[in-house]
Order: C-alpha cells, then structure tokens, then sequence
C-alpha cells in the first residue's frame, strides 16, 4: 500500500518538473517574442498557458485525492503542502508570461520607445 502512494508521490515531482519546465519555456519564448514582437509566437504562449493551468488542476487534483486516501504522515503531508505552494507559484508566473504574450498583441509591430535592455536582462536571472 505504501508502495503505491509513494509511487505516486514521486509522479508528482515528476509532474512538478515538467511544469516547471514548461514555465521556463514560457518565459523564454515569452521575451524573445517581445524582442522580435513576434505576433504569432505571442498566439501560442496564450494558447501554451492554458496547458500550464490544467497542469496545476491536475496535479492539485491528485494532491488532494493522496491526502484524502492515503493519510500522510506529518512528513510526507509537508512535501504536499511544498508542491501545492510551488504549483501556485509556477502557475502564476505562467500567467506573467501569457501577460507579456497579451502586451505584444496588444502593442502589434509599432516600434518600441525604449529599446528592450533591462526586461531581457532581468528575464534571463529570473529563469
């Protein structure tokens, strides 16, 4: 029995660093296509975000059905509360990305006022 929930465990940091993943790439694509105002790119980090959303439900789902059925010890109920902070937190820089998408649609291919420096600078730390 134990077996099966720890399994499962580790399919939800498997689950975790893919999402994570698929946040960086956001990101990424997120400042280039700002770099470029690439329009089309800016469609696809939109449409891309949505797949991160229904990754965190998932993987929320599943948290809450181990807690639920599993009873976890103190432990292993901390690693729970870990990976539902990180998902929050990941989904919502998803978001951020998707807003950068929006501000180049929005913006469409009119030059910049500024050039971008300090925006990609920053991106690149953060990721």
């Amino acid at each position: 029995m134990r077996e099966f929930f720890h399994l499962k465990i580790k399919e939800l940091e498997e689950d975790l660093v893919e999402m994570g993943n698929m946040v960086i790439n956001a990101i990424q694509k997120a400042i280039l296509a700002l770099k470029e105002l690439n329009m089309e790119e800016a469609q696809k980090i939109i449409e891309g975000d949505r797949k991160i959303d229904e990754k965190r439900w998932k993987m929320e789902e599943k948290c809450v059905n181990l807690i639920a059925t599993q009873q976890p010890v103190a432990t292993e109920l901390r690693e729970f509360i870990a990976i539902l902070s990180i998902i929050t937190d990941l989904e919502r820089m998803g978001d951020h990305a998707e807003g950068i998408a929006k501000i180049i649609l929005m913006h469409g291919k009119k030059p910049l006022v500024k050039p971008l420096i300090d925006i990609p600078r920053m991106a690149e730390k953060a990721v």
